[in-house]
């Protein structure tokens, strides 16, 4: 049999993934209780895989009694997954770059089948209201985000933007999509901008060899910190940026966005 999906496999370990996922999803510890309704577990079978979870390092009890967070072997195993993505060593050396540069919060998202994930930030002087942080971040309200909808084929990006949208909004996934390609087409670059929040954030495209959007670079800021002109310093930084890393790792520009 050659298909990796009709293999047997060890049930234990696709459980054990259900509570490490379970964990993952969450900013904070979470209750034994909680993690035991998000992995579909009785709490007791949780409690069981926990143990091992934590014993391996998979996991750790949080200083909350009865509450548990991913660990350090949980971290070791992202920070090398992240190692191996091919050209992650040459972005970010950008996105430290370009943090210097303009003294702005500085990013790199990359793609995945959950959504767009920060892979690396550097904080800017003036923090942002919305703090960076690494891991699954919003499709439809950052840039980085809206980059991909703009790149990437309706069906992979349609079931999150609609997801990500609130009851009432004028907004649909394909409306969402038209602007965004109408914007990087002309700018270059995408921009998001939460007035009510004091939140902006830009970002630019890094190509790989097929013209397929690799990384989104991004700056985030607030609107009195982060000029988002097409003729200011920091977008000048900014595509320069998504310009050598595009050439370091034998990038091209498509020939047709969107």
């Amino acid at each position: 049999m050659t298909n990796v999906t009709a293999r047997r496999g060890i049930q234990s370990v696709e459980i054990a993934f259900r509570i490490l996922s379970a964990l993952q999803t969450s900013e904070r510890a979470l209750p034994l209780k909680e993690i035991a309704a998000l992995s579909e577990l009785s709490p007791s079978a949780t409690s069981n895989y926990m143990i091992s979870l934590v014993r391996t390092g998979l996991a750790s009890p949080d200083e909350k009694p009865g509450c548990y967070k991913l660990g350090p072997a949980s971290l070791a195993l992202g920070m090398s997954a992240i190692n191996q993505l091919d050209g992650f060593d040459i972005v970010r050396r950008e996105v430290v770059a370009l943090r210097e540069a303009t003294l702005s919060g500085a990013a790199v998202t990359a793609w995945t089948e959950d959504g767009p994930v920060s892979l690396f930030k550097q904080e800017g002087q003036t923090r942002s209201i919305l703090e960076l942080r690494t891991g699954l971040i919003p499709l439809v309200t950052t840039a980085a985000g809206k980059l991909f909808i703009a790149c990437l084929q309706a069906a992979r990006t349609d079931d999150l933007i609609s997801r990500e949208l609130s009851g009432g909004q004028e907004w649909t996934p394909a409306s969402l999509r038209e602007e965004a390609i109408a914007e990087l087409r002309n700018c270059g670059f995408t921009t998001v901008q939460r007035g009510d929040m004091g939140y902006v954030s830009v970002a630019a495209p890094i190509w790989d060899r097929d013209g397929d959007l690799r990384f989104a670079i991004s700056l985030i800021g607030s609107p009195a910190t982060l000029n988002t002109d097409v003729d200011g310093k920091e977008i000048k930084a900014l595509l320069d940026s998504a310009v050598r890393a595009t050439a370091a790792l034998g990038g091209k520009v498509p020939r047709k966005i969107g």
